[in-house]
């Protein structure tokens, strides 16, 4: 375990590590800026292809509001175990920043859809649940990483 608190070059996580957690379908936390320049933080689900995060958003979804005005957007995913089992089971952390594009795309939109529920709720219960989250209207948010903040307390 590693005596640090902060994210140094020792704890920074390889992209390996990177696209191993993202892939285990934790919830993030997204933020986005309000027109008034406050952030809009809130948990969220997505899918991970190995190079973007896919978002399934409802249509009336403050951060697609945010994001028709300014694309840029942060998000987080992050395990701190620390709290139940104690100080030696170490915590991480994946936080990157980027753009976001957001489609209309019916093709996408069934996909990614499918791919975030999957990913957060298992197979079966996302066959169930896809279609009332469709009748929702839904945009796909599509966000690009452009700068990546990792650590891992066990590393080092």
């Amino acid at each position: 375990m590693s005596s640090k608190t902060t994210a140094t070059k020792e704890n920074k996580l390889s992209k390996a590590e990177i696209d191993e957690r993202l892939g285990a379908g934790a919830l993030a936390r997204m933020a986005t800026y309000r027109p008034d320049g406050m952030i809009h933080l809130t948990p969220i689900w997505y899918h991970w292809t190995g190079e973007v995060f896919q978002l399934t958003l409802g249509a009336g979804r403050i951060h697609l509001k945010n994001l028709a005005k300014d694309p840029r957007v942060s998000i987080l995913i992050d395990e701190d175990p620390r709290m139940e089992e104690g100080i030696g089971a170490g915590a991480w952390a994946i936080m990157c920043r980027g753009n976001a594009t957001l489609s209309q795309d019916e093709d996408l939109i069934r996909k990614a859809t499918h791919a975030v529920l999957s990913g957060s709720l298992g197979k079966d219960d996302a066959d169930q649940y896809a279609e009332p989250v469709m009748a929702e209207g839904r945009t796909i948010v599509t966000i690009t990483p452009q700068d990546w903040l990792t650590w891992d307390y066990n590393k080092g």
